[in-house]
């Protein structure tokens, strides 16, 4: 195994960001926006996203920092799977390393918890 990174993020707050455009735009990739707007909870869904990005940064050891910005990671929904798509530095620091994603949300948390492994 390569890195393990969890986040905990309060759904509340992200919920402000919903009519805040420069602050989704700051943070999110435009496929991630379009999903989650039009999702049945789109707070809930921004905060899942969110909770991925922390969490994977936590995972390579970087945190959010001048290597790896918000929109390098990307992480979408295929078939009810959570996946990630990774751009930039994020992606050259991962490699061809595989990364597992689980997020849930209860109440007015989103948590989300990525592995990055070296290996199968």
């Amino acid at each position: 195994m390569y890195g393990i990174g969890t986040d905990i993020v309060t759904i509340s707050r992200i919920k402000q960001w919903v009519k805040d455009a420069p602050m989704l735009e700051k943070v999110f990739t435009n496929n991630e926006r379009g999903y989650c707007l039009n999702h049945r909870h789109p707070h809930k869904c921004l905060a899942a996203a969110f909770a991925v990005k922390e969490a994977f940064m936590k995972a390579i050891g970087t945190g959010c920092s001048n290597e790896v910005q918000w929109k390098d990671v990307e992480s979408f929904n295929k078939s009810g799977v959570v996946s990630i798509r990774l751009y930039n530095k994020a992606k050259e620091i991962c490699g061809m390393r595989k990364v597992f994603i689980s997020t849930s949300c209860a109440g007015d948390v989103a948590v989300a918890l990525v592995v990055v492994s070296d290996g199968i």
